[in-house]
C-alpha cells in the first residue's frame, strides 16, 4: 500500500477528524507543557504556546481550533544541526552574489517542532496564492456539491495585462468544468485556469480563508502582495490537519497538490517516489519591464514515512536555476535530518 493510500485509510480519517475537533492538537500541547513543566525552561518559552483559532465565524459558544503556535525547536535543543545547515546554505549563496536573500521554515508536523531562518521575511508569493484559491473552492463546494460539475467558457481576456505572466494552455472559447480548471490550476499551475476560477468564485469564500487564519487578503493588489514562509505554511497546516475543510475535502486538495508537475525545488531534494504535496511560485523582478532577477518559492508537505514535515523555502536570486538549487539543497538537508531523527 503506498503512502497516499495509507493516509486514506479509516484510521487516518479518524485521526484527521480528531484533529479537526482540537483533541490531537490539544494533546500535543499537553505533551509539550508536561515536558516543559519537568524541565527548567523559561516562562517566556512556555508562554509561546498559543492556539490559532478560526476568526470571523458566527459562533458565540465555540472557537474552532485551526493549529497551535509552539516554541522554536532550537530553544528546546532540537533540530539544531538542521538549523545550522540552513544557515550555511543561505550564507554561501548570498556571499557568492548568486542570491540576495533566502528564507526557510521547517516544521515536524507530528512533533510540532519547528525551525526557521528569516522565516518572517516577506516575498512575492505569485502562484503560491493558488493554494488559498483551492481551499476557497473546496469550502464553497461543501455548501454546493454540484459546484465542481459546473462549466466555464475560457476567455483569454481574464489574464492580467502585465509583463512576465505565463501564458495559458487552455483553448479560447472551450468549455471546462470547474473540476478540470482546479486540476489545471494546481497540477500545471495554469494561469488561465486560475483567473477563470477567480472570476467565477464567490469572493467571500476566498476572503474568509484569509480572515479565518488571520492573514492579510491581497485583494486586487496581488502583484504587490508579500507574505512570509512561516505565515504561508499555515495554509498547508490546516489542510494537513483538516481543521478548516472537512477531512474528505482536505484529502482531495492535498492529493491534487501531490500531483503537481513541478519536479524541481522541494521534489529534487528528496528520494524519487517520495510523496510531496506542494506548490511553487515564481515572481520575475524587473525594472522598466526588463527582468533583473527572480523570486522563487516552493512550499509543501513532504511525506517522509510516518513522520511528514512541512517545508517552505523562499528565495530572491539572479535566475531560476540558482533559486532551484537553493530550494533543492534546503530540501535535501531537511530530508536527511528527518531520516536521521526517524530511521526507517
Amino acid at each position: 500500500m503506498n503512502i497516499l493510500a495509507k493516509w486514506k485509510s479509516k484510521k487516518f480519517l479518524t485521526f484527521a477528524a480528531l484533529v479537526a475537533g482540537g483533541l490531537i492538537v490539544g494533546g500535543i500541547a499537553g505533551y509539550f507543557f508536561g515536558k516543559l513543566a519537568g524541565d527548567s525552561v523559561s516562562d517566556s518559552i512556555k508562554q509561546s504556546f498559543a492556539p490559532i483559532e478560526e476568526k470571523g465565524t458566527p459562533y458565540t459558544l465555540v472557537h474552532p481550533l485551526l493549529a497551535y503556535h509552539t516554541p522554536e525547536a532550537t530553544l528546546l535543543g532540537d533540530y539544531i544541526p538542521l538549523n545550522n545547515s540552513f544557515q550555511t546554505i543561505i550564507d554561501a549563496v548570498v556571499k557568492s552574489g548568486d542570491a540576495t536573500r533566502a528564507a526557510v521554515y521547517f516544521r515536524d508536523l507530528d512533533a510540532g517542532r519547528w525551525i526557521g531562518i528569516n522565516q518572517n521575511d516577506t516575498y512575492y508569493p505569485a502562484s503560491l496564492l493558488k493554494v488559498p484559491t483551492l481551499i476557497a473552492y473546496y469550502k464553497q463546494m461543501e455548501q454546493d456539491p454540484s459546484l465542481f460539475l459546473k462549466t466555464i467558457d475560457y476567455n483569454p481576456s481574464v489574464l492580467p495585462k502585465e509583463p512576465f505572466v505565463a501564458p495559458s494552455e487552455l483553448v479560447a472559447g472551450h468549455s471546462y468544468s470547474v473540476q478540470d480548471l482546479i486540476n489545471k490550476m494546481v497540477v500545471d499551475s495554469d494561469n488561465g485556469a486560475t483567473f477563470s476560477l477567480l472570476a467565477n468564485l464567490n469572493s467571500e469564500f476566498l476572503n474568509q480563508v484569509y480572515v479565518a487564519l488571520g492573514i492579510q487578503n491581497p485583494g486586487d493588489d496581488s502583484q504587490n502582495y508579500q507574505i512570509s514562509a512561516r505565515t504561508f505554511g499555515l495554509f498547508f497546516r490546516v489542510l494537513y490537519n483538516a481543521t478548516y475543510l472537512s477531512p474528505e475535502s482536505s484529502e482531495q486538495a492535498m492529493k491534487l497538490l501531490s500531483q503537481a508537475t513541478f519536479a524541481d525545488g522541494l521534489v529534487a531534494g528528496v528520494p524519487e517516489g517520495t510523496v510531496v504535496a506542494h506548490k511553487y511560485g515564481e515572481h520575475v523582478l524587473s525594472q522598466n519591464n526588463v527582468a533583473t532577477g527572480v523570486e522563487l518559492s516552493d512550499c509543501g508537505i513532504i511525506y517522509y514515512p510516518s513522520h511528514p514535515y512541512l517545508l517552505c523555502v523562499m528565495t530572491s536570486a539572479k535566475d531560476v536555476k540558482t533559486a532551484d538549487t537553493i530550494i533543492s539543497n534546503m530540501s535535501r538537508a531537511a530530508y536527511a535530518a528527518v531520516a536521521q531523527k526517524y530511521p526507517k
